[in-house]
């Protein structure tokens, strides 16, 4: 084996992209020691994301202090790269980690994303790039929008909360405040699901009950965000119901598209032309890639299938190392991945084994270069 590319996100909570395929890396070499190595770390456009385009770009982070999610205050930062671009990561500001044991999508806003937004724009950032993953919000975008300024008005006239529950208040949309900066601006939104709005595979059935939303909460939250759907096609002649890539972050990318000026595209996708992947992977021997969990999906838009798909065209192979293999993981094998190996080796909870996850993807890792060489030879 003359050449390995270790590609692997981030393991939430455990380990960064970079320490995960740095710990590969280590275990490539202890089998194979004359083996070229090369790191890209990576990201869908949720956890990680800015530092990964930091890594590749370089850039500068501002910090600013905007509405939490539930709707307290605290600090978030946006990078912007040496082109004047800006790379706002959702869930810095906006994310499921900020609200810890406090998950209740209904009543959670994405106002501070939509203040990092203002202020990467107010800062003279024409373009922006948006990372929606991680969210712990439903609200269809009204948060953000309404931190540019659109006006989301009840019968009575009066601005509604901008959260999920508080969309069946919603009675007319008013853009006409919206900040004219932000019409000049283009947004480039990475969006790692194809899911759309609303229905069996929309926003809230998929996503809400990790957001804390229950089964009843998630039938309201769909039903609200249909309601939101058809006061935007009222009042904005957009029809967001059929956006594919809609559903994501809590219907946000369906918001913004209503809005501004918006293009959907896969966060996977997005950072691997970045990095030039189609290029480095030219005459590899194998390609490692991995996340936290690889389920059904994994297969829709995430690292693991984006990565699949690219080296498929090079016939180079894919394993994936991942923290737990959840339902379904088999379709990612229909997305040129190889093989998928969990890295646990013990049945302990997640807070106990998840300080073992760096040196047990090590194993993991190493283990799987021993078979190979034994096949080779």
């Amino acid at each position: 084996m003359h050449k390995v590319i270790l590609s692997i996100d981030s393991f939430k909570g455990t380990m960064t992209s970079k320490q995960a395929c740095c710990a590969g890396r280590d275990a490539v070499l202890s089998v194979f020691p004359h083996c070229t190595c090369i790191c890209v770390p990576i990201a869908d456009g949720g956890e990680g994301t800015l530092e990964v385009f930091e890594s590749i770009l370089g850039g500068e982070y501002r910090t600013i202090s905007v509405v939490a999610p539930d709707f307290t205050n605290i600090q978030a930062s946006y990078l912007i790269l040496p082109s004047g671009t800006a790379v706002i990561e959702m869930a810095k500001a906006s994310g499921l980690p900020l609200v810890e044991d406090h998950k209740n999508a209904g009543e959670m806003t994405s106002f501070g994303t939509g203040e990092l937004i203002l202020h990467a724009i107010e800062n003279g950032c024409k373009y922006v790039i948006l990372g929606l993953g991680g969210s712990a919000t439903n609200d269809g975008g009204v948060g953000i929008l309404s931190a540019l300024g659109v006006k989301f008005l009840d019968s009575s006239g009066n601005p509604i909360k901008p959260c999920g529950f508080h969309l069946e208040k919603l009675h007319s949309v008013d853009a006409s405040h919206m900040h004219p900066i932000v019409k000049e601006c283009s947004f480039t939104v990475a969006c790692d699901v194809e899911n759309t709005l609303c229905g069996p595979q929309g926003a809230s059935f998929v996503f809400g009950p990790q957001k804390g939303a229950t089964p009843e909460d998630v039938v309201r939250l769909d039903r609200n965000l249909d309601h939101f759907a058809q006061v935007i096609k009222r009042d904005m002649g957009k029809d967001i119901l059929t956006l594919v890539g809609g559903g994501a972050a809590g219907g946000i990318s369906a918001g913004m598209s209503a809005f501004l000026r918006t293009e959907l595209k896969s966060g996977i996708h997005l950072l691997l032309e970045t990095v030039g992947f189609a290029s480095l992977i030219q005459g590899a021997d194998l390609i490692i890639t991995g996340e936290g969990k690889v389920d059904g999906q994994s297969a829709k838009g995430k690292v693991v299938s984006g990565i699949g798909q690219y080296a498929k065209e090079y016939n180079v192979p894919v394993i994936v190392i991942a923290g737990d293999i959840g339902d379904d993981y088999e379709d990612v094998l229909e997305k040129g991945i190889c093989g998928v190996f969990s890295i646990n080796h013990l049945a302990l909870p997640y807070q106990e084994i998840r300080h073992r996850a760096p040196r047990d993807l090590k194993d993991t890792i190493v283990n799987v270069m021993r078979f190979y060489r034994a096949i080779k030879n």
